[in-house]
């Protein structure tokens, strides 16, 4: 795999800073290609960019081969889950979860 195609979720202050960063090339390999956003208002996709309101939806595109969570950290343990389910690479904004119980599943 050359590029790996990342699914941001969660596009507050962190998620729009990584989503920067990649756009901007400062990660070598790594391409946006799903973003979702729940609550608030996407920002502009560029080519080759889709939107998603949910996060499961995006997870079972198949358009992604990694997902990076940047949601509310209450969320990041189902979120996770779900995505290592599919088989998807998974980077999680702190904290991992709330409870140590969830972190460990």
């Amino acid at each position: 795999m050359d590029t790996v195609r990342l699914g941001i979720v969660g596009l507050g202050n962190m998620g729009k800073a990584h989503l920067a960063n990649i756009r901007a090339g400062k990660v070598e390999g790594l391409r946006v290609t799903c973003l979702c956003e729940s609550v608030g208002t996407l920002p502009k996709l560029l080519e080759g960019e889709s939107a998603y309101t949910d996060v499961n939806a995006m997870i079972h595109s198949g358009k992604i081969d990694a997902i990076l969570i940047c949601t509310p950290h209450y969320s990041h343990t189902s979120i996770g889950i779900e995505a290592l389910k599919t088989g998807l690479h998974v980077l999680v904004e702190k904290p991992i979860s709330v409870h140590k119980a969830d972190c460990e599943r």
